[in-house]
């Protein structure tokens, strides 16, 4: 809630550098979380936001709370998620180039 200056920055990066392979299906999910900063706005129009949510890699969903709770924000966002694994990141988070795919290694490699 009121990051979306933080998310224009991060999430295009994330994306780009956590690609789907041939192993790991990579999923980021955006929950506007009764946003009034022109999130919505934003999401519905971005041409790379546009693609990656037609491609499946990205779910946008929002709710018009009146006050952010964050336990609720954070279900809101796993339930939506459609993977094995759910990691959150915070909108002001870069998750690094090839995080998903070093995750999905570590629970391969050690699945408890």
């Amino acid at each position: 809630m009121g990051r979306l200056e933080h998310l224009k920055q991060t999430l295009p990066r994330n994306l780009l550098g956590n690609p789907n392979t041939d192993d790991v299906g990579v999923e980021f999910v955006v929950l506007n979380y009764g946003d009034k900063d022109g999130m919505h706005e934003w999401m519905t129009t971005d041409t790379q936001v546009l693609s990656e949510i037609e491609a499946g890699r990205l779910i946008y969903a929002r709710t018009d709370q009146p006050v952010f709770r964050m336990a609720h924000a954070k279900n809101m966002a796993h339930r939506l998620a459609t993977g094995d694994v759910v990691c959150n990141v915070d909108a002001d988070n870069f998750t690094g180039e090839g995080f998903a795919e070093a995750l999905a290694d570590l629970f391969a490699k050690k699945p408890n």
